[in-house]
């Protein structure tokens, strides 16, 4: 057979993997004859070692039942010696681009890494299993941040807690070279690769289940936010931010308009009517709970007329009514009433206007609460009445009022953290003592006016199926303009089931032009995929 047939016979693989074969075979011999003719002992004295390093090892991020959020998955890396029957072996496993990689690789006559896509057994191939730390896959991405190239942590859980989940180990596979720097045939490399780094770490409040639920309907938000957190306690449950980012290819959003890798739930915005609650709270505290008002879609305060959103009025308005229809003229007059220093102790209590530490070293932003002299204006009060002006609170801010509504009138700061793991020891976060802001018949009250709001007020779309809820809707004006119409921003507050509540969810769109579903209805898709799920219904 000429030689153009006997090629012609191999694919460009084949004869690829065919001519390493040869050469590896050939150095082979080579240098077990220079072994066989030099001072043994020389080269023996001479032996060095050859690191090769697969990635580094990084304490886990657990969910609240101890799930892994972080190290959630494996990988299997292969260390490839250059030798033919390893040649053949990875050949066998690999194809396309990767193989040719690894085969252009070899060529240097020293071990490549590669993944694989299971565990090979053949001389001159050792594989190991390592933990992948974090992937596209990652839930909670903006709550859990991300790390730098240097395997320390740069936003999020992973910056606050780096000192839990630094680790200067690394998975690696360390081989044994002779006198002339070439790996030692017939050796098999030694592994490092220290688990007990995975096992150390952080336990947060993430509940991974309700995560995913939360994490889904957030899909229908441009930009904005979900929170879920225990009613009775505020430990966060779940904390979503859109849009999410790849941890991957961080650099890509750095400058992106859209800011991907700002944590929405901890930042401040207007807050509109989801603030009316506190109002109410303040009013009821002080007797003024049986208020009433004529809306006629305005009022007049001082020297300009204040307009409701409903210009042609909504009658005759008590504070259920005046709640459950988002009634600005009324809790316009109701605050007056009420007077500014009472409101505004109530919404100090609840910590708005201050920075909440979810954890150590993580933070919501402190947002802004009006000073107490500016609410003796009148018309600055009436503002600040239905969540406007100077207000700013951010998503994890509202849970404190709606907790407190949704329990006995006392919340919790907000939690993401339950504890640290090291060396086997569980060290718990401490929440901190409860806040009372309000009696519980107070919270009783509310929690009826609120389920008026969704039973037959602005609230409705916010209805499940499946489970009794309460909470208020609300459109706040942002003062920003996008083609002459001003951005609004949407959001709902609410918990249930109303009898017993045992989550509170908080819902916020940055612009509610840019949404396919509604605050209310995502609030409500939540709401029936938790109850079906803890077995509520």
């Amino acid at each position: 057979m000429s030689k153009e047939g006997f090629w012609g016979i191999f694919s460009k693989r084949s004869a690829i993997c065919f001519f390493l074969i040869i050469v590896l075979f050939f150095s082979c011999i080579m240098r077990v004859a220079v072994i066989a003719t030099s001072d043994y002992s020389e080269v023996q004295a001479k032996q060095s070692a050859m690191r090769l390093t697969v990635s580094s090892l990084r304490g886990t991020v657990y969910d609240c039942n101890m799930v892994p959020i972080t190290n959630s998955s494996t990988k299997i890396i292969a260390a490839v010696s250059p030798i033919p029957r390893a040649v053949t072996a990875i050949s066998s496993v690999l194809s396309g681009e990767e193989l040719e990689s690894v085969l252009e690789r070899l060529k240097s006559g020293r071990p490549v890494l590669c993944e694989v896509p299971k565990m090979i057994d053949c001389d001159g191939i050792t594989c190991i299993t390592v933990y992948e730390h974090n992937s596209a896959d990652t839930k909670a991405l903006h709550l859990i941040g991300y790390t730098d190239s240097e395997s320390h942590g740069v936003s999020g859980l992973e910056k606050a807690y780096d000192k839990y989940l630094y680790s200067d180990k690394k998975a690696a596979f360390c081989f044994t070279m002779d006198g002339g720097g070439d790996i030692l045939v017939g050796l098999k490399p030694e592994i490092e690769n220290d688990t007990s780094v995975i096992a150390s770490g952080v336990v947060s409040t993430i509940d991974i289940n309700i995560q995913t639920i939360a994490e889904e309907a957030a899909k229908q938000i441009e930009c904005g936010a979900v929170v879920v957190a225990d009613a009775k306690n505020s430990k966060i449950r779940a904390m979503v931010s859109v849009p999410s980012f790849d941890v991957a290819d961080i650099s890509t959003y750095l400058n992106e308009k859209n800011s991907p890798l700002l944590n929405r739930a901890l930042a401040a915005y207007s807050v509109g009517s989801v603030f009316k609650p506190c109002v109410a709270a303040a009013g009821i505290e002080r007797g003024k709970g049986d208020f009433s008002y004529t809306c006629t879609g305005s009022t007049k305060i001082i020297d300009r007329y204040f307009k409701c959103h409903k210009l042609s009025g909504h009658g005759d308005m008590n504070l259920k009514s005046g709640l459950a229809n988002s009634c600005n003229t009324f809790f316009y007059n109701f605050s007056f009433t009420v007077g500014g220093e009472r409101i505004y102790n109530t919404a100090s209590a609840l910590g708005f206007g201050k920075s909440i530490d979810i954890c150590d070293g993580l933070s919501t932003a402190k947002g802004n609460l009006p000073n107490p002299d500016r609410l003796s204006n009148i018309a600055y009060l009436a503002n600040f009445s239905i969540g406007q002006g100077e207000l700013l609170l951010s998503p994890v801010a509202m849970l404190n009022l709606y907790c407190a509504i949704a329990s006995d009138g006392a919340y919790n700061i907000p939690s993401a953290v339950e504890g640290t793991l090291s060396g086997g020891a569980f060290t718990p976060y401490s929440i901190g003592e409860r806040t009372r802001v309000m009696e519980k018949e107070t919270t009783l009250i509310l929690r009826e006016y609120l389920t008026a709001v969704i039973d037959e007020g602005t609230g409705k779309s916010a209805k499940p199926e499946t489970v009794s809820a309460a909470g208020k809707t609300a459109t706040a004006q942002t003062g920003k303009y996008e083609n002459g119409t001003e951005i609004c921003a949407g959001w709902f507050c609410g918990f249930f089931p109303v009898e017993d509540p045992q989550y509170t969810v908080i819902v916020f769109s940055e612009n509610t032009k840019k949404q396919s579903a509604a605050c209310g209805e995502i609030f409500a898709e939540i709401a029936d995929r938790i109850a079906e799920m803890k077995n509520l219904i």
